[in-house]
């Protein structure tokens, strides 16, 4: 009999030791797994907010410029920045978002004024006039890092 229960014991200790090993590699490859998935997504997600920052960026220093030199004639002209700061109070953090109503704020002070030569602006206080969407490409700066320190 104790030769059968050295056996048994064995045998059992070969099973669970089996069992145990593949218990844990299942789970090393189950959160190695998940671990990728949330990095893929995360990667993802910057790269959308990537290029709608950049889209409002560009299009808030060309509306600047314009509103710098012009009066604003057709409303119409914000509606492509109002687009994509309604895009940016989907995806983009709280910090984001007020820096983006921030420039869409000063766009509409800028049309207010009086039209001025854009060289005489500039001169006059170059930081000054992209002060808003600096402080709103620092914003994305921002959340970018908070994003990879994710990964």
């Amino acid at each position: 009999m104790s030769g059968l229960d050295s056996t048994i014991v064995t045998g059992a200790a070969a099973v669970t030791g089996t069992l145990l090993g593949g218990l844990a590699s299942f789970a090393s490859t189950y959160f190695t797994a998940r671990r990728q998935g949330h990095d893929e997504r995360v990667l993802r997600d910057l790269e959308r907010r990537e290029e709608l920052y950049a889209k409002f960026n560009e299009l808030g220093s060309n509306l600047l410029l314009d509103a710098i030199e012009h009066p604003l004639d057709d409303a119409r002209k914000l509606i492509g920045i109002a687009s994509l700061a309604g895009r940016i109070r989907l995806t983009g953090s709280a910090e984001v978002l007020e820096a983006a109503e921030a420039v869409i704020d000063h766009l509409i002070e800028t049309y207010q004024r009086p039209p001025m030569d854009l060289q005489a602006a500039v001169r006059a206080g170059p930081h000054e006039i992209m002060t808003p969407l600096t402080a709103f490409t620092q914003a994305c700066r921002a959340e970018r890092e908070r994003m990879l320190r994710t990964l």
